[in-house]
């Protein structure tokens, strides 16, 4: 195994390329594929690295200038002590702090972009089958052409279709959508003054209001490189609320006249970000979702979960890519170890997935347990994240108990 040694990274999403980058600087050989094209795409959101800040030691020495240009702030000192605020909706009333120590909030776009960098992506490579070799795993694309590795690592999403592939039942598998909410996930930019009005409203890193009527909406700074031309600012909207929307009747336009409805129930500045929407806004047809993590067949240490495909959690405590992170370095450090013939492969892979499943079952009900209390105002002083704040489960014991998506529910 010591040479020849290849691995296979399957999605080139922020999980892949960081993966991709971590090898890179180990000196391990890797091949990466992404399903889509190259295309720079027009959506785009924040993402927020916390307690898994420490995990930049993943990437070049070079990488920290580019991730810096990256952040949601440009020009945010990084040792800065970050927090979240929560709002009372209707009031505005700050009613929590949640501390999150030196944080970094990303654009998804922004970085993917700066870790796309020197990173050879193999791009409209849609996986179809795994097949484990003798000394190694086969992939086979949509396309007729094949990859061959001494593993493959699947980075491809929180609906992962790679997923589907490693299960005898499909139904273990599935992201499964929760019914009964609407998730509206956007950006918006406005003219000067009206720019300047909200980001005077907000707090510096991350504002979140809970509505008595159930109605959860974040307002938060998405790229502002430029402080000298606020019309170029991009504002990040994330607003779900309890309701039914036929999927043949789903589209961005009735969810756009949806948030229009509920933004009028807000205090400022929550309320004019809404009302100055501009016209023709797109708002994609997201849901909330998980994929509760469990053990999958990983062909004799062959083929390895990393990232939401892993463990798909809803956003509310802000540790998607915290864990991902988290997974990425448990690999860069071991992969070396396996090529070098100093760590066995199969033993590494069971204990590996061993971890990220109890590790990612955690967090995907946790989350889910904190997405389910935003919606209910009876709830809001014991809401998970006002009593753990955003402490990663797997670092520090709590009390509060873990429902299974169907008991949440």
């Amino acid at each position: 195994m010591a040479t020849n040694f290849k691995v296979l990274i399957v999605g080139a999403g922020v999980t892949g390329l960081s993966l991709a980058h971590g090898l890179r600087k180990q000196g391990i050989e890797y091949e990466i594929f992404e399903k889509h094209g190259g295309a720079t795409r027009h959506r785009d959101w924040g993402i927020t690295v916390h307690w898994a800040v420490q995990f930049m030691e993943l990437y070049p020495e070079d990488m920290g200038q580019r991730l810096r240009k990256a952040q949601v702030i440009v020009q945010r000192d990084n040792k800065v002590q970050e927090q979240v605020e929560f709002h009372n909706g209707e009031t505005g009333e700050v009613f929590k702090h949640i501390p999150l120590g030196p944080a970094k909030r990303y654009s998804q776009k922004k970085i993917r972009q700066a870790l796309t960098q020197e990173i050879p992506v193999q791009y409209n490579k849609e996986m179809k089958t795994i097949k484990e070799l003798p000394n190694g795993v086969e992939v086979v694309f949509a396309d007729g052409t094949t990859a061959t590795g001494a593993l493959v690592v699947c980075c491809d999403g929180a609906q992962s279709p790679s997923r589907q592939l490693l299960f005898a039942n499909k139904e273990d598998a599935k992201w499964k959508p929760l019914p009964g909410f609407i998730l509206n996930n956007f950006w918006m930019q406005y003219p000067v003054d009206r720019a300047l009005k909200i980001k005077e409203g907000l707090s510096a890193f991350m504002d979140i209001a809970v509505h008595p009527n159930g109605t959860y909406y974040g307002l938060i700074p998405l790229d502002i490189d430029d402080p000298d031309k606020p019309e170029s600012w991009k504002f990040q909207v994330f607003m779900a609320m309890k309701a039914n929307i036929p999927p043949e009747e789903d589209s961005s336009e009735r969810r756009f006249a949806i948030v229009k409805e509920a933004g009028k129930a807000f205090a400022e500045p929550f309320r004019s970000a809404i009302e100055w929407m501009p016209e023709g806004t797109f708002i994609s047809t997201d849901r909330y979702g998980t994929w509760e993590s469990i053990p999958w067949d990983n062909k004799n240490g062959r083929v390895l979960l990393a990232g939401d495909c892993a463990h798909s959690m809803t956003a509310h405590r802000a540790q998607g890519l915290n864990h991902a992170l988290q997974d990425v370095l448990n690999l860069v450090h071991a992969i070396p170890e396996i090529a070098a013939g100093k760590l066995d492969l199969k033993e590494f892979a069971d204990s590996y997935m061993a971890e990220v499943v109890e590790r990612g079952a955690d967090e995907v009900r946790m989350s889910l347990k904190q997405g389910l209390a935003v919606h209910n105002w009876g709830q809001n002083k014991d809401m998970p994240i006002v009593k753990i704040g955003t402490t990663p489960l797997h670092m520090e014991q709590t009390l509060v108990p873990l429902p299974t998506q169907g008991e949440a529910v």
